[in-house]
């Protein structure tokens, strides 16, 4: 598995925002305005069509473009408005925003419409994400998950990406949501099953928001399977080790199931049997998986436990007591950067 990340479609929407009334505006002149945080420029060119480009001029950066000057140009005989930046006259196109003087610049342009004398703006804008973990209070857990979300929010620059915790942490869901308003937004679990936290907790708070809906938990997929692969590799598996998986555990038969899968992913990756072991609420616990494990192996064969969970904190503690000869980190690490799988992971699961 490399480090190189697909593009992932990101699910967008088209809303219309009211801006202004068409009196307002006067024609053959430009007004700027913000709309829902980006700032345009509104051109009247007749006696109900506007125009909407963006404020920002292409080739300085400056917002200067509702000052631009207002003309028109014949194109394959057609008379085409215009619209030229007031600093270094390159003409715009403003039904397209391509430019005709220079020609590897263009102008961002917006859908308009007037309803009943009212000038409405629309603009297409992902849902927001709300990246759920269960949330811990280990200072190193804490700084691994904040990594994960940043380098998520990093290559998704226009979808708004918060961070939320279902325990431990605050902020918790239900008050995340009403912070994020009317807005459409994807309830991302940051959990490796879908268990009681999913089906319960997440749906319930996706159910009693406006518009909120809760995606797929990240396992199991066999992009986790290669990081787990990665890490034994890295602790320095040895062909006759036992491999037992170290999950969470929980009381919903479905995350169980979940965790079971990623077992037989990772061991169609590794070519040996592996068992799963659970730190709580399931069987056999991780202590006993382990000591099974070891009646199975050659009298110099080591026990190794491939550590099930997201990041490192208090499960990632007791791990690593359970009287195996190795343990791994978990998939998420105290210092370093997040899976290039794992950031994959999440973007799919919000596009999905």
């Amino acid at each position: 598995m490399t480090d190189t990340l697909v593009d992932v479609h990101v699910p967008t929407v088209q809303t219309w925002h009211q801006v202004c009334r068409l009196d307002d505006l006067e024609p053959a002149w430009g007004e700027a305005a913000v709309v829902a945080g980006r700032q345009v420029a509104l051109v009247r060119l007749g006696d109900r069509t506007v125009r909407a480009v963006a404020h920002r001029d292409p080739d300085t950066g400056a917002q200067v473009m509702a000052r631009g000057i207002v003309g028109s140009r014949v194109v394959d005989g057609e008379d085409r408005p215009t619209l030229a930046s007031p600093l270094h006259k390159q003409v715009y196109d403003l039904a397209t925003g391509a430019c005709y003087t220079t020609e590897e610049l263009s102008l961002e342009t917006y859908p308009v419409r007037v309803v009943d004398g009212i000038v409405e703006l629309g603009l297409v804008t992902a849902p927001a994400m709300l990246a759920c973990s269960h949330g811990t209070s280990s200072p190193a857990g804490r700084a691994a998950i904040s990594r994960l979300v940043a380098a998520v929010s990093e290559r998704r620059p226009d979808v708004r990406v918060e961070a939320s915790f279902v325990d431990v942490q605050e902020p918790d869901v239900p008050t995340s949501l009403a912070g994020l308003g009317e807005r459409d937004v994807r309830v991302v679990p940051l959990l490796l099953s879908a268990g009681y936290h999913v089906h319960v907790d997440l749906a319930r708070a996706a159910r009693e928001a406006p518009a909120a809906e809760v995606t797929a938990a990240l396992g199991p997929d066999m992009r986790l399977a290669a990081v787990l692969a990665r890490r034994l590799a890295d602790s320095g598996l040895r062909r006759g080790d036992r491999v037992v998986l170290g999950c969470a555990g929980s009381s919903d038969g479905r995350a169980v199931e979940d965790c079971e899968e990623t077992a037989r992913l990772l061991a169609a990756l590794l070519g040996r049997p592996v068992s799963c072991g659970y730190i709580s609420a399931a069987s056999p616990r991780l202590a006993d998986a382990v000591a099974q494990a070891r009646t199975e192996t050659a009298d110099d064969a080591r026990v190794v436990v491939a550590t099930y969970l997201l990041a490192p904190g208090y499960f990632a503690d007791l791990a690593a007591g359970c009287g195996a000869d190795v343990v791994t980190e978990p998939l998420l690490t105290a210092e370093g950067e997040p899976p290039a799988e794992l950031i994959e992971l999440v973007l799919e699961r919000f596009g999905a």
